[in-house]
């Protein structure tokens, strides 16, 4: 692919872009029927976009072969009504690359990538030629995934990156610290950034940033949805709306995450699956704590 490096929303990513969660059966494996579910109830909220395979999804328990088939079938079931992005989550470049190749093969719209991270973080030259071969071996854009903290891409090393390869054209920043985020926002430009700080959603939107990628608006995506539109209206909902999700974070965001996120997905109707063991399903206090915050009246 030659081209000229362009930003996020020119491939049409922008908005609230949901990381879809992985569903499983009791025995471990993919129940795919309610995956292609999950997609039509997000995308009936009106959300701008989904990522397969990303940290909410598990991905990191995914073999290479369950990745392509849950793309896949996204791929189909979207049949072009949003971008469908495809997470790597790999400790190598071989390993990123194998990946990366294999999905070369679909329509996806960009990778969503994870630096490696086992134990060791890698030097800002390693980082560098990373996403260089991920990109070119994807011939797709590269979306940076900055959720490690351990190996946390800085706002420098980010616009290095972009500088090295045209094909990365932005950061998912994970980071809690919104100073961070500021300062990232600030070195490669707001229009780059998807924010992933669930409970501050509206405090990222208010910097100009190109959209989410969170796993709240998965939990909830019609909130999700309706913060993203008041905060581009500038209307004063949105910061009531902002408030309820925040609560709402406050009670999901626990050990074992995607547990919680399918514990609430459950509660609104939706087959979600098990978690993929080690991973435990969430506990009969955590679901009546999800169950208690969903049935507060969301502002209008």
């Amino acid at each position: 692919m030659s081209r000229k490096v362009l930003l996020p929303s020119s491939y049409g990513l922008s908005g609230v872009i949901v990381p879809l969660t992985t569903p499983f059966d009791q025995a471990g494996e993919i129940d795919y029927d309610a995956f292609l579910q999950q997609i039509e109830w997000v995308l009936g909220t009106g959300v701008h976009g989904i990522v397969v395979g990303g940290s909410t999804g598990e991905g990191y328990t995914l073999t290479e072969d369950e990745l392509f088939e849950l793309t896949r079938k996204a791929l189909d079931t979207v049949n072009g009504r949003v971008p469908v992005m495809a997470s790597i989550i790999s400790d190598s470049t071989r390993g990123a690359c194998k990946r990366a190749e294999m999905l070369a093969s679909l329509p996806i719209t960009a990778l969503q990538v994870a630096p490696p991270h086992y134990i060791f973080s890698p030097s800002a030259e390693g980082l560098c030629d990373f996403y260089a071969d991920v990109g070119k071996t994807g011939d797709r854009p590269v979306i940076i995934y900055n959720v490690i903290s351990w190996a946390n891409v800085s706002p420098t090393v980010a616009a290095a990156i972009m500088d090295r390869s045209h094909y990365v054209i932005g950061v998912k920043q994970s980071d809690r610290d919104l100073g961070s985020f500021i300062d990232l926002t600030r070195t490669i430009g707001p229009e780059r950034v998807f924010g992933a700080i669930d409970g501050s959603l509206m405090s990222c939107y208010d910097l100009g940033i190109a959209g989410s990628i969170a796993a709240i608006a998965t939990a909830v995506p019609a909130p999700s949805v309706a913060l993203w539109n008041n905060c581009i209206a500038r209307e004063s909902v949105a910061r009531d709306i902002n408030g309820w999700l925040a609560d709402f974070w406050m009670t999901l965001s626990t050990s074992n995450l995607p547990a919680q996120v399918k514990a609430a997905q459950s509660l609104q109707g939706l087959k979600s699956g098990f978690p993929r063991s080690p991973m435990q399903m969430a506990t009969g206090n955590e679901v009546s704590r999800i169950e208690t915050a969903l049935q507060r009246k969301l502002p209008t």
